[in-house]
C-alpha cells in the first residue's frame, strides 16, 4: 500500500473559534505562548495528504488517530509525514507537535450504545458516564465552502462533489461536547476516527454520544466520550474522542 506523501501546510487560527484558548490573552493565563490552534482545525489539514493520497476510499472507509501532544501557534509550517501506518506531525523546530496512525481502510467500529438521545435540556457542569444528549444540525454547501478556505484546504473534489470536508464532521463531535456541557477554555487532544461514508451536502448532520470516562490530567479535568455522526440518518464517521473540557491556571 503506498503511503500518503509528506504534506506541508500553515496552521491557522481561524475566525469563527469560539473557545477562548483560541485567543492569546487567555491562552497565556494557562502557560502557553499565545493563541493555540484548535485541534479540529490541525486535524483537518492533517487529512489533506491522506485524502490526495487514497481519496474516497479513505473517506468512506478508512481511519486516522491523532493525539495533540505539543501546542501548535498561529502561522506555524508543519510538515506531516505517514510511514507504514505511522503518523508524524512536526513543527519548523524539528519538534513533534502530533502524533497518531492512519490506514486507507479500517474494519467498521462498534456502533452499539450510540442510537442517539433527546437533545440536552441544558448545559451541566461536569460530564457524566452515559449518554450525552444528541445534537442536530442542518450544514450547508456555503458553510462548507467557507470552511474549506478558512483552513487553506488546496484539495478540489470537497467544492466538486459537494463532500462535507472531514473538519466539519469533527466539528460535529465538537458540538456533543459544547451543547451538553457548559465550558471555560478546553481544549482538543485526540481523535480516533473511522470514516464509515462520505458526507454529501447539504444535509442534516446529527450527532450521538456517549461519555466513557470523566478524570484528571494533571492540573485539567479530562472527559473521553465516544461519537457517531450521521448525513441525512447515514453514518458518516465514528470517533473516540478526548478533551480537556476544565484547564487549571497555570502555576
Amino acid at each position: 500500500m503506498d503511503a500518503p506523501a509528506p504534506h506541508r501546510f500553515v496552521a491557522r487560527v481561524i475566525e469563527e473559534a469560539q473557545n477562548k484558548i483560541h485567543d492569546d490573552d487567555v491562552a497565556q493565563q494557562f502557560g502557553f505562548t499565545g493563541a493555540l490552534v484548535p485541534g479540529v482545525e490541525l486535524f483537518a489539514r492533517i487529512t489533506t495528504p491522506l485524502v490526495a493520497g487514497w481519496g474516497e476510499e479513505w473517506l468512506s472507509g478508512g481511519r486516522v488517530d491523532v493525539r495533540f501532544r505539543r501546542p501548535v501557534y498561529d502561522g506555524e509550517e508543519l510538515l506531516v509525514d505517514v510511514d507504514d501506518d505511522r503518523l508524524t506531525v512536526t513543527g519548523p523546530d524539528g519538534e513533534v507537535r502530533c502524533l497518531g496512525s492512519a490506514g486507507r481502510t479500517a474494519d467498521r467500529p462498534d456502533l452499539t450504545g450510540l442510537d442517539g438521545a433527546a437533545p440536552a435540556d441544558g448545559q451541566v457542569a461536569d460530564p457524566v458516564v452515559g449518554p450525552f444528549g444528541s445534537v442536530h444540525e442542518p450544514v450547508t454547501v456555503e458553510q462548507n465552502e467557507w470552511y474549506l478556505d478558512a483552513v487553506g484546504e488546496p484539495l478540489a473534489l470537497y467544492r466538486e462533489n459537494a463532500w462535507a470536508h472531514p473538519g466539519m464532521l469533527v466539528k460535529a463531535v465538537h458540538r456533543l461536547l459544547t451543547r451538553n456541557v457548559a465550558l471555560g477554555p478546553w481544549i482538543h487532544t485526540a481523535s480516533d476516527c473511522r470514516f464509515l461514508g462520505v458526507a454529501r451536502l447539504p444535509a442534516l448532520v446529527t450527532s450521538h454520544g456517549r461519555v466513557t470516562s470523566v478524570g484528571r490530567r494533571g492540573r485539567n479535568d479530562e472527559v473521553r466520550y465516544d461519537a457517531l455522526v450521521l448525513a441525512d440518518g447515514e453514518p458518516v464517521l465514528h470517533v473516540q474522542h478526548t478533551a480537556l473540557y476544565r484547564l487549571g491556571a497555570a502555576g
